[in-house]
């Protein structure tokens, strides 16, 4: 437990001179887009609920005089964006695995286990205890080996940077 606490201690250090935080932040943003999607979805089904309640509500015989049809307009609109911004979600985050994949997939140049421990952790979103286990070795070594991937996939980044500055 200790040799963990220093790791992460190790870690945050790290990251407090912006090296790998950069190159994480910039892996994990499939996670991201995953989370927005799943709340993206929540949301359309909530308004497809509501206006679906809303459309029963005016085809019952006893409350179809005091139903509002605005109501039901509204809530089918809300229904319409939603479906909108659950397309756009799962576009950027088709886009951005696409990125991140041919990103990471430079890495097999330089050392395969590298990019197969970024795709693990980011791709198929295994966390580092279980890429340790399929590895066969401790969380020391694929805290260490996630570290060097990591500064391999920055330096790929700050690459790409100088080139579109140049550009």
């Amino acid at each position: 437990k200790n040799m963990n606490w220093c790791m992460g201690t190790k870690w945050k250090q790290k990251n407090r001179r912006g090296d790998e935080l950069k190159a994480k932040d910039y892996l994990k943003q499939l996670s991201q887009l995953n989370k927005l999607i799943e709340n993206k979805l929540a949301e359309r089904d909530q308004w497809k609920a509501i206006a679906t309640n809303v459309t029963q509500r005016l085809t019952s015989d006893r409350v179809q005089t005091s139903s509002n049809p605005q109501r039901m307009e509204d809530a089918v609109l809300k229904l319409i964006e939603a479906e909108k911004e659950v397309d756009d979600a799962i576009d950027k985050y088709v886009d951005t695995k696409r990125e991140i994949i041919a990103t990471i997939t430079k890495l097999s140049a330089t050392n395969e286990t590298y990019y197969d421990v970024l795709h693990k952790i980011y791709v198929q979103r295994f966390t580092l205890d279980d890429v340790a286990e399929m590895y066969g070795n401790s969380r020391a070594w694929i805290d260490k080996t996630h570290g060097r991937a990591l500064n391999i996939v920055q330096r790929i980044i700050d690459e790409r940077e100088r080139n579109a500055v140049h550009k």
